[in-house]
C-alpha cells in the first residue's frame, strides 16, 4: 500500500482549519484511510541512521509529517491537493471542481510521432497547464506525486513515464521519434555540460535514483526522444528530462508530456496530473477561474488525430437494490445519491426511467478506480460508514470443505511423515540453470514457464520439478547428521496452449534419500508404501505398478526406473542421482560403504591404542603416588615423636589471636598458665606439616595445583568442563 508524508503545517493550509491529530486521524477513517506514523524529518533520518552526524541532523526540520496509508488504486490521493479535495468535499465543505478546456477550438499544441519509435514505445499523451502559480511545498508536491505514479501505475517506468517542461523555453509543434544513442546528445537535468545518451547510460549507472529505469531501453539500437520545432531535447523517456526545458518557482506554463507502452495507463496517468494542479491555474481574467486545462492534438503515424485529456465525466447507471444487497443496508436513492456525492461521485435519478431503482452516477477524471457497481457499492458503505453497518447473521449456514486433490495431498503427507520422512516447503521460484543444466535437461525450459522481470537470479522461472528445490533444500543442511529423508507434495507450473493462460498447475510428489550408501531400497520402499496407501497393486497386468529399467539423464546409468501404473502411464522415475546433478547443487559425491567402513576401523584401531596407553600411565602413576605417600607419612610420624619429647611442656610460639575454645586443648596442650596465645609444639606442627606435605607433593610431581583443582571441578550440571578433559599426567 503506498504511503505519503505531508507537514502538519501543509494540511492544515490546505484543509482550511487546523486539526488536532485525533480529529485528523478519525477524519481520515471515516473517508476509509489510516494515519500510519507521525513523525519529522530529522526523526525519521534518525530512524533510518541515515545522518549520524549532528550537524547534518540540525539541518532537518522539527515539523510534525504525517504518514497516511493509501489504497493502491486511489491515485487521485498522492499528493495533498487531491487528499484534501476529497476530504473537504466528504465533509461537504466544497463542491466538485469542473474541469473545463481552455483556448480556442484551433490546437496550438501537437505532438507528432515518428515512425521510428513505434516499437520502442508507441503512445504520448500530454496537456498543457495555463497560468500556473507554484509555491516551494505545491512544486515539490508536484514532483512527489510524478514519483509516486512512476512507482505505482506506471509500474517504474515500464508502462508510463511522465515529464513536465517549462513551455515558455519551447516551440511547438513536438516530435516525438528515436534516435541512436551516439547521435542523441543533450544537457541532461541537473547537469552543466551535454552527454550524448551512450554516455549518459554509463552516468547513471552509477545513480541509485535512475539506474533501475537503464534496462528499459538500453538493449534498443534507437532511443525515445521529444523536441521541439527548433531541435530542442525536452526528455528521453523514460530515463531524464532535459535542463533546458527545466521547471522553476517561477514557470508559468507547463507542458506535460507522458510516453506509454499501455496508452489506457497513460490516460489516467495524465487526467490525475492535470485534475490534481489544474487548481493552480488562471486565465488571466477578474473572474481567475481555476482547473482549466489546454488539450494537446496528437498525430499518430498514418495520420489520426486526437485530442488530450479528455476532462468529460464517464456515465454509469447502478441499481439501488443491488447496491443495498451487497453491503447489507436499505437506503432510499435519494440517501444514497447524497453519500455518493460525498465521495465526489455526482449522483442523480435516472432520468430517462425516473426509477427509484436506478441512479446515474458521474464518475470524474479523478476516479479511475469506479470501474463496476461494486465500487459504487463500496463508496456508498464508506460514506455510510463501516461502524454504522450492523453486523448479521449470514441466513444460509455453509461449511467449508477441501477439494478432493487438497484432502488426498494432505492424508499423504500426515502417513509419509509417520514413516520418518521430513517434508519440505520450497519456492515454486527457481533459475533457469535448477530445471535444465543441473538436471542435465536442457530441454526442460522449453515447458517452463519464464518470469519477465526477475528480481533476481534465482527466482527466473517457476519450476517443472521439485527435485531441484530438494537438493537445495539438503544443500542448505549439509552440517545435519545422516541418513536425511526429504519430500514435497506440490506444485510444479507448465505450460498448456489449451489452457486459457497458457499455463496449468499440476500437483507432484517428490522424495529424497541421502545417507552413506544410496539407499535405492528405502525410496522402493516408501514408494509401494504410497501406492499401498492409495490401493495400487503390485502387478503387470495393467490395473497395478511396477518398476522397469530405463534410462534418464538425472539418473546414474543403470539405476534409474521408469514407475508404470495402470493402463501403461508413466507416473515417474525413481533411482540413483547423478555424480554431475549432486555436484551441481554444492553436494559431496557419494561414498561407497566398503570405503567408509574401512576408514571407520582405521580411526577405531587408533582410538583404541590411544586409550590403552593412556590406561597403562594412570596404573603407573598410582603406584608412584600410593608409594611416596607412605614414605612421607612414615618420615613425618618419626619427627613427630622425636621432636614431642623434647618440646614437651613448652611454649614454642606465639599466636597473633586467641583461638576458639574447641581449638584450645591443641593449641594450649600441656601448657601452664592462662595465656592461650602460647602456642604448644603439637599444634605449631600441625599448622606446618599440612603446608610442608602440599608443597612436597607438588615437586614430586603427582599432585595437581589449585588452579586446576578449580578447572576440574564439577559445573552447574553436573559435568566437568571440557578443559578438564586436556589434564594430562605426562608433563
Amino acid at each position: 500500500m503506498p504511503v505519503i508524508g505531508i507537514k502538519k503545517s501543509v494540511i492544515d493550509r490546505y484543509m482550511g482549519r487546523v486539526y488536532t491529530q485525533k480529529e485528523f486521524e478519525d477524519l481520515l477513517f471515516d473517508y476509509g484511510l489510516e494515519l500510519d506514523e507521525v513523525t519529522s524529518e530529522k526523526a525519521a533520518a534518525q530512524k533510518e541512521q541515515s545522518l549520524t552526524k549532528d550537524e547534518d541532523l540540525s539541518k532537518l526540520c522539527d515539523e510534525e509529517i504525517y504518514k497516511i496509508e493509501l489504497p493502491a488504486n486511489r491515485y487521485d490521493l498522492l499528493c495533498i491537493e487531491g487528499l484534501s479535495r476529497a476530504l473537504r468535499i466528504f465533509r461537504n465543505e466544497m463542491e466538485p471542481p469542473i474541469y473545463r478546456r481552455w483556448g480556442s477550438s484551433h490546437y496550438r499544441h501537437q505532438i507528432i510521432i515518428k515512425p521510428e519509435v513505434l516499437s520502442i514505445r508507441p503512445y504520448v499523451v500530454g496537456a498543457v497547464l495555463v497560468g500556473v502559480k507554484l509555491d516551494a511545498d505545491s512544486y515539490a508536491s508536484l514532483i512527489d506525486l510524478q514519483d509516486k505514479l512512476h512507482q505505482n501505475i506506471c509500474r517504474k517506468r515500464t508502462l508510463v513515464a511522465i515529464g513536465t517542461h517549462d513551455l515558455d523555453t519551447v516551440q511547438g509543434p513536438f516530435y516525438y521519434g528515436a534516435e541512436k544513442p551516439a547521435d542523441l546528445k543533450f544537457k541532461p537535468l541537473n547537469r552543466t555540460k551535454e552527454y550524448t545518451a551512450k554516455e549518459m547510460m554509463v552516468l547513471y549507472s552509477g545513480d541509485s535514483h535512475l539506474k533501475p529505469y537503464l534496462p528499459i531501453i538500453i538493449d534498443k539500437e534507437r532511443y525515445p526522444v521529444i523536441r521541439d520545432k527548433n531541435g530542442i531535447v525536452l526528455s528521453m523517456p523514460p530515463i531524464i528530462n532535459g535542463e533546458h526545458t527545466k521547471i522553476q518557482l517561477s514557470t508559468r506554463n507547463i507542458l506535460i508530456e507522458v510516453t506509454a507502452t499501455d496508452l489506457e495507463k497513460a490516460k489516467i496517468v495524465l487526467n490525475t496530473i492535470v485534475s490534481m494542479f489544474s487548481q493552480y491555474t488562471s486565465n488571466g481574467t477578474e473572474d481567475n477561474a481555476s482547473f482549466l486545462v489546454e488539450p494537446v492534438e496528437v498525430i499518430s503515424v498514418d495520420g489520426t488525430k486526437h485530442e488530450y485529456p479528455d476532462l468529460s465525466d464517464r456515465l454509469m447507471v447502478v441499481n439501488v437494490k443491488s447496491i443495498n444487497g451487497r453491503i447489507g443496508l436499505n437506503l432510499k436513492a435519494e440517501e444514497m445519491c447524497s453519500l455518493l456525492n460525498k465521495m465526489s461521485l455526482k449522483t442523480q435519478l435516472h432520468l430517462k426511467e425516473k426509477s427509484q431503482d436506478l441512479l446515474e452516477v458521474r464518475v470524474p477524471i479523478t476516479r479511475a478506480d469506479i470501474l463496476h457497481e461494486c465500487d459504487v457499492a463500496e463508496d456508498v458503505a464508506i460514506a455510510y460508514g463501516f461502524n454504522r453497518i450492523e453486523q448479521q447473521f449470514p441466513k444460509s449456514y455453509t461449511t467449508g470443505e477441501p477439494f478432493p486433490l487438497n484432502k488426498l495431498t494432505d492424508l499423504l503427507r500426515y502417513d509419509i511423515a509417520a514413516a520418518g520422512w521430513t517434508e519440505t516447503l520450497n519456492f515454486a521460484l527457481c533459475s533457469r540453470d535448477d530445471i535444465s543444466v543441473k538436471l542435465r535437461k536442457p530441454d526442460n525450459l522449453k515447458q517452463a514457464v519464464k518470469i519477465s522481470n526477475p528480481k533476481t537470479s534465482e527466482f527466473q522461472v517457476a519450476r517443472t520439478s521439485l527435485l531441484p528445490g530438494l537438493l537445495k533444500a539438503l544443500a542448505s543442511n549439509k552440517d545435519m547428521p545422516l541418513p536425511l529423508r526429504l519430500f514435497e507434495i506440490q506444485d510444479v507450473v507448465l505450460k498448456d496452449l489449451i489452457a486459457d493462460v497458457g499455463a496449468r498447475n499440476e500437483r507432484r510428489f517428490c522424495a529424497l534419500y541421502c545417507g552413506k550408501s544410496s539407499g535405492f531400497e528405502i525410496i522402493h520402499g516408501l514408494l509401494d508404501r504410497v501406492m499401498q496407501l492409495l490401493g495400487i497393486k503390485w502387478t503387470k497386468d495393467g490395473t497395478g505398478y511396477y518398476i522397469a529399467a530405463c534410462d534418464d539423464p538425472t539418473y546414474l546409468d543403470g539405476r534409474c526406473a521408469e514407475i508404470i501404473g495402470p493402463a501403461g502411464i508413466s507416473l515417474g522415475r525413481v533411482g540413483v542421482l547423478h555424480p554431475n546433478v549432486i555436484t551441481a547443487f554444492g553436494l559431496a559425491l557419494p561414498i561407497s560403504k566398503e570405503t567408509t567402513a574401512e576408514a571407520d576401523r582405521t580411526a577405531k584401531r587408533k582410538i583404541d591404542r590411544e586409550e590403552e596407553r593412556l590406561k597403562a600411565t594412570n596404573r603407573d602413576m598410582s603406584m608412584f603416588k600410593m608409594k611416596s605417600m607412605l614414605a612421607i607419612g612414615f618420615a613425618f610420624t618419626a619427627l613427630l615423636s622425636t621432636f614431642s619429647s623434647i618440646f614437651e611442656g613448652r611454649v614454642v610460639a606465639k599466636l597473633p589471636f586467641t583461638p576458639i575454645s574447641w581449638i584450645q586443648g591443641f593449641s594450649h596442650r600441656n601448657l601452664i598458665g592462662d595465656d592461650y596465645t602460647d602456642c604448644s609444639f603439637i599444634f605449631l606442627y600441625i599448622l606446618c606439616t599440612m603446608t610442608l606435605r602440599q608443597n612436597l607433593q607438588k615437586m614430586l610431581g603427582f599432585a595437581p595445583s589449585r588452579a586446576m583443582n578449580r578447572q576440574s571441578q564439577p559445573n552447574f550440571f553436573g559435568a566437568a568442563p571440557s578443559s578438564a578433559n586436556n589434564f594430562s599426567y605426562l608433563r
